[in-house]
């Protein structure tokens, strides 16, 4: 895969699924609520700009697979990601109190 469309698609399937992420009612990222409509049609014209891309280079079956595998490990990192940041405050505010 040539560099520039691998970096674009690469982009744009990080956009998309964090699009995705803060459209859900149930996201920790940020506290105030955020256009999830908004969001979910940015985050869809990414990915089928993304699946745009891999399909360029990529067959129709093998984009479908990258897409939905990237979108699956990129969806699950900010949970954990925030459940950690959120113990690391709650045990540096522990320490903090001693």
């Amino acid at each position: 895969m040539n560099t520039p469309v691998g970096s674009l698609s690469l982009l744009c399937l990080t956009l998309a699924a964090l699009c995705l992420y803060l459209a859900s009612p149930h996201q920790k990222l940020v506290q105030r609520p955020l256009p999830g409509r908004a969001l979910a049609l940015t985050g869809i014209a990414l990915g089928v700009s993304t699946l745009a891309l891999l399909n360029s280079y990529f067959g129709p079956a093998i984009a479908v697979f990258i897409l939905v595998t990237g979108l699956m490990l990129l969806w699950s990192l900010p949970p954990l990601a925030i459940a950690w940041l959120h113990h690391k405050r709650q045990s540096d505010n522990g320490r903090a109190s001693r």
